[in-house]
């Protein structure tokens, strides 16, 4: 896929991205999840790095393991781990499948975002796992 191919796909690494899944006709089932990203917020903050999200919206994260890891050396990784588990099952747990965060200026489908917590949850877990983050554990 070209670069164009991935125009609305959230990238995790150098070549690993989470595919986009169309939400037209499906705007107005949005529920916002800001609430249930609650203890993430200082991990989501620090990795705002390419642009505002006022302004680039989900584009503005950088999710890559790399700047994760790099976010995990102000921060604490054991709470934030505990929060991505705990806001993965609420979201999981909505009844909604479309999602805002107007934090992140994004409006995604349910799919996505679940992907998404489980990179950032695979990426906050304790290091001696002995795996790669980028890898499923």
């Amino acid at each position: 896929m070209t670069e164009r191919d991935r125009k609305y796909d959230i990238q995790i690494g150098d070549e690993t991205w989470i595919e986009f899944i169309s939400i037209d006709g499906r705007y107005d089932q949005a529920i916002d999840i800001d609430a249930l990203l609650d203890g993430l917020w200082p991990l989501i903050c620090r990795l705002e790095t390419h642009c505002d999200a006022g302004c680039c919206g989900i584009d503005a994260f950088d999710f890559t393991c790399e700047s994760i890891d790099t976010a995990l050396l102000e921060l604490d990784r054991a709470p934030l781990h505990a929060a991505c588990a705990q806001a993965r099952s609420a979201v999981a747990a909505a009844a909604s499948d479309v999602f805002m965060s107007n934090t992140m200026n994004h409006i995604t489908d349910k799919r996505v975002f679940l992907q998404l917590l489980e990179h950032l949850e695979r990426c906050t877990a304790a290091p001696e796992t002995g795996q790669p983050a980028s890898q499923p554990r």
